[in-house]
């Protein structure tokens, strides 16, 4: 399962009636409803090769066009207390939101992670063989 379907499965058990896209729609999108999409990828060594990344991503919300600025201030709340974590997998760090003048509201966060390397896939020495003397 990819991180933005795990997105899409908390805020589908948040809000069951609503629309989530995870691709851009060639049409626009309905309103209200969500759109969940990757913005950026970081990765850092440490020791003993595992890797911390950070995933950021962002959930943009479609209000109702009757009353943009009153559901997107609801929404809002209901974000930040309702979408916290992917459920069994991380929680989300460095939470903000941006109210944009195309009356849409994007939360933005962090997914953190620690992956270790799969010891499956690393060659092992078969053999050695050593020419000298010890003394």
């Amino acid at each position: 399962m990819t991180i933005i379907e795990r997105i899409a499965d908390e805020i589908a058990r948040l809000f069951p009636d609503a629309t989530i896209y995870t691709e851009n729609q060639s049409d626009g999108f309905n309103e209200p409803s969500f759109f969940i999409e990757k913005i950026d990828t970081s990765s850092a060594s440490e020791l003993f090769e595992r890797q911390a990344r950070k995933y950021a991503y962002q959930v943009v919300y479609f209000p109702n066009p009757d009353n943009p600025k009153t559901d997107m201030e609801r929404m809002e709340d209901y974000l930040l207390i309702g979408l916290l974590e992917l459920k069994d997998y991380a929680p989300l760090r460095n939470k903000k939101f941006i109210q944009q003048e195309d009356n849409t509201l994007v939360y933005q966060f962090e997914i953190w992670s620690r992956f270790y390397p799969d010891k499956k896939y690393e060659i092992k020495l078969q053999n050695q063989e050593v020419k000298g003397n010890i003394k």
